[in-house]
């Protein structure tokens, strides 16, 4: 597989020269820290894109040094959390679905059988879960924090499957939100600052979160609403004693330190009393490490071993997982591997019909579905609306002026879609450059694009 700026060009609408400059900076920095955000994660080829960035740090050597290393940066806060305690769908502590002795490993810790925890098949993604629920096959959805009747793709056929009858669903959150309305029942929660707990940034620091005020009527924290439902449905371990024998988030936060012993995220050496002496700890933190980790790979040693590792990962093309016989074949010693992908075109390029590509952004004044900020007069008097971007030239040419409204369709909705399928926004028509900006004693180049200045 080979590549060249030239070629980069033409795929990106960036001039090679560019990119050279940017393969100069990258490759001759004395120091080189990369975050990467939902740009990445949200897009064409988002995990091979993603390998890249570690694939420039590995070749460089930029890991496990001052000033060095990659931020794969959440898109909330808490995100990291839900990574670490297998909340999204994965086995907690980084253990390996595939890796039998980490299923019986974690039947020990909870003290269940292990052919209890599901493990033929890697955990179901969201749209393949609703692909289910359309199906029939499918007939809860307990929906918690989240806002899909907004957030997901294909929202028309979201939401009809949401408002199926044959659906019974579920939605916990602090507001009555787009999703809330469509539930079936709907859990009253808590919010930040009505419940204590702890969250973990992307540099692995753990803070604690105290409770401050009381949370109003009916509401409850997340925790206290699943201890209930685990009592309610009598939930046991092998010996007959209830499976969650926490009450309270100091005792679930002892019960997830033995769940997290020796793996890579070892919270063992934590405790809410030491929390509470600083401004957060990072780990893994234990016995070897009673103040924290302040940086990984010191001694270029990564966690890719295959009995320890959390996934043998995935054919950066198909998907496909691999088997546990490619990965120790591959990599019996555990090294950090360097993946490459072939450049695949996007299954809708533009055509004539349909000649842009819309990119999704951020504004500073609203957060994902707004379900808290739009709550807020201020901020949502400051971005009432949406707006499209689009370049001064592209508007000219279209007899589009600043502040007009415009329709903007996809190919998925086509000329016969129903009412509502396109979204109106307001035109903005905008000029950007890339520039560089000062900070003291240094000039830094911004390799991509800024942030909108509305």
């Amino acid at each position: 597989m080979r590549s060249s700026p030239q070629r980069a060009a033409e795929i990106c609408g960036v001039d090679a020269d560019d990119i050279r400059c940017a393969a100069r900076l990258l490759g001759t920095a004395e120091r080189l820290l990369s975050t990467v955000l939902q740009g990445f994660y949200q897009s064409h080829q988002a995990t091979a894109a993603a390998v890249q960035v570690n694939n420039i740090h590995l070749v460089r050597g930029m890991l496990g040094k001052p000033g060095c290393g990659i931020l794969q940066m959440n898109g909330q806060p808490t995100a990291e959390n839900t990574r670490e305690c297998g909340a999204d769908g994965d086995l907690p502590g980084f253990r390996n679905w595939s890796n039998d002795e980490h299923v019986a490993d974690l039947a020990r810790v909870w003290n269940i059988e292990p052919q209890q925890i599901p493990h033929y098949a890697p955990p179901t993604h969201a749209m393949q879960m609703f692909r289910y629920a359309e199906e029939g096959t499918l007939r809860m959805l307990w929906v918690t924090a989240t806002n899909p009747a907004v957030s997901l793709p294909e929202l028309s056929r979201i939401r009809d499957i949401l408002a199926q009858t044959r659906l019974f669903l579920v939605v916990e959150d602090i507001f009555m939100t787009e999703t809330a309305e469509l539930a079936d029942v709907v859990l009253p929660a808590a919010a930040w600052g009505e419940k204590t707990g702890t969250f973990t940034n992307a540099d692995r620091t753990v803070h604690l979160s105290e409770k401050a005020i009381e949370p109003p009527g009916f509401a409850r924290s997340d925790l206290d609403i699943f201890l209930d439902y685990a009592r309610r449905m009598d939930f046991r371990d092998k010996d007959g004693r209830p499976l969650m024998w926490w009450t309270d988030p100091e005792s679930a936060f002892e019960a997830w330190k033995k769940c997290s012993a020796g793996r890579p995220c070892d919270y063992t050496g934590l405790s809410y009393d030491k929390l509470r002496g600083g401004s957060g700890i990072q780990w893994p933190c234990n016995a070897d490490y009673p103040d924290g980790t302040e940086r990984l790979y010191t001694d270029a040693g990564f966690w890719a071993h295959p009995d320890y590792c959390e996934a043998y990962g995935k054919d950066l093309i198909t998907g496909a997982p691999l088997e546990p016989t490619e990965y120790r074949a591959m990599n019996a010693y555990g090294r950090a591997i360097i993946k490459a992908a072939e450049y695949i075109r996007p299954h809708e390029p533009t055509t004539a019909d349909f000649p842009f590509a819309l990119i999704t952004g951020r504004t500073l004044y609203h957060f994902h579905t707004r379900t808290k900020t739009a709550r807020a007069p201020q901020l949502q008097g400051a971005a009432p609306e949406m707006w499209v971007e689009v370049s001064r030239r592209d508007a000219g040419r279209l007899g589009i002026a600043e502040g007009d409204t415009v329709e903007v369709s996809t190919r998925a909705a086509g000329s016969a879609a129903p009412p509502g399928s396109a979204a109106s926004a307001t035109a903005c028509c905008s000029c950007r450059s890339i520039t560089a900006i000062g900070t003291p004693g240094a000039t830094v180049a911004i390799i991509g694009l800024p942030m909108s200045s509305r």
